[in-house]
């Protein structure tokens, strides 16, 4: 019979991806090298990595994918809670800066694959919509039921996740940056630009 990964292979993976974000947050992609990687964690040797993973290729695809599927899951249950479309573009600010300010390795290391590193086959890193869907979801039942203005749905949640995303500059800019301030100066910024007639 055929079984999933052991208890102790799954551990190690991801305290190997553990160890990869923090290096490519801290040094840089250039300086993630699998010796580098498994010093950080903690192994004998870079031949550890390369058991668990095919190549750097893979360890950065598994990476981008738990750290991104993190911050969707944040996104999208705290929308999914909200009584209506203006709560729910505040519960998806809220909850997107939240998890930058707690995840900031994760959120350097996600800038600099972005920069430097394409999955192979794709032309990016990651695919950034699956941090825009739940957005277009809240704007499109917004402007359905009127609650927002008709403005374009596409541009405006391109809009809006570019100045989300601005809080990981503003956090290294201020370390000690009020993320909660912060979601709050965003949501009253497009929450009187959405409604206001």
């Amino acid at each position: 019979m055929r079984t999933g990964p052991s208890f102790t292979t799954t551990a190690r993976r991801a305290q190997i991806v553990e160890a990869a974000v923090r290096v490519i947050a801290r040094e840089g992609l250039s300086k993630a090298s699998f010796g580098r990687i498994a010093a950080e964690a903690g192994l004998s040797s870079a031949g550890m990595i390369s058991y668990h993973f095919a190549d750097k290729d893979e360890l950065l695809t598994v990476l981008s994918d738990a750290a991104l599927g993190d911050c969707v899951a944040a996104v999208e249950g705290a929308v999914a809670q909200a009584d209506g479309p203006a709560e729910g573009l505040n519960a998806y600010l809220t909850a997107f800066v939240r998890w930058q300010d707690t995840h900031r390795d994760e959120v350097d290391a996600l800038w600099r694959l972005s920069a430097g590193w394409k999955r192979p086959g794709e032309p990016a890193a990651f695919d950034e919509g699956l941090l825009r869907d739940p957005l277009l979801g809240v704007l499109r039942a917004g402007r359905e039921s009127g609650v927002f203005r008709p403005v374009p749905v596409e541009w405006t949640a391109h809009t809006i996740l570019c100045a989300v995303e601005g809080y990981q500059q503003a956090m290294h800019d201020d370390p000690d940056l009020d993320a909660d301030a912060y979601a709050a100066m965003l949501a009253d910024l497009f929450g009187r630009g959405l409604t206001s007639v």
